[in-house]
């Protein structure tokens, strides 16, 4: 009976809202268990998984690359902005449907999904800062492993990003490295040395 209901319901969908529905359930789906991960690694910090790979490997890292993803300090073009994107994006323009043509329920869902996505990245930049605020000695990040977060070019050839457990904090710090290639998202790496009192110098090679 529940399943007759609800075919009935889809069938009394447009094919509009059926495409935004997909999208905006399915990326609410992925946020629920993307936050449930972080909570999870912000308790656990480098505990190891099984079955899960400390590193993906791959010769683009478009998602999280500084030129591409960066405006004014904001990463707006990452996993989480895009989910937030079509997640809010979709719902609204879901909702819309209907009560306003097609077209400018879609227009109205891109501009919610827009503004929420450069929210969220604001967000997060926000309790990034908030969290290395505090009197974090980065010295004591020496030894300890970490993720890379924002891709590191090779041979210092500039600033990434890495998230690590340290001084019972979960933090994203600045960092570079001297290996001959670049580190890409998701590495697993280790800390070496501290250069310029809050830069960590790290490689994959331990």
């Amino acid at each position: 009976m529940f399943a007759l209901i609800n075919l009935k319901w889809w069938d009394g969908l447009t094919d509009f809202q059926q495409i935004v529905f997909i999208f905006a359930a399915t990326a609410t789906l992925l946020m629920l268990i993307f936050l449930i991960m972080m909570l999870l690694g912000g308790v656990v910090g480098d505990a190891d998984f099984d079955g899960v790979p400390d590193s993906i490997d791959g010769d683009v890292d478009i998602i999280n690359d500084d030129p591409v993803s960066s405006f004014s300090g904001l990463r707006v073009l990452n996993l989480r902005s895009a989910l937030a994107f079509f997640s809010i994006g979709g719902w609204t323009a879901f909702l819309f449907d209907g009560v306003v043509h097609w077209a400018i329920a879609l227009l109205l869902g891109v501009v919610a999904g827009s503004i929420s996505a450069v929210g969220v990245s604001f967000a997060f930049k926000l309790i990034m800062k908030m969290e290395d605020d505090g009197n974090l000695e980065y010295s004591n990040a020496i030894g300890l492993q970490a993720d890379v977060y924002i891709r590191i070019p090779a041979s210092r050839g500039g600033n990434g990003k890495v998230m690590l457990t340290f001084q019972g904090r979960y933090v994203e710090c600045e960092a570079i490295t001297d290996d001959a290639e670049d580190l890409l998202n998701h590495t697993r790496v280790k800390v070496l040395a501290v250069d310029n009192q809050t830069t960590l110098i790290v490689t994959k090679n331990f």
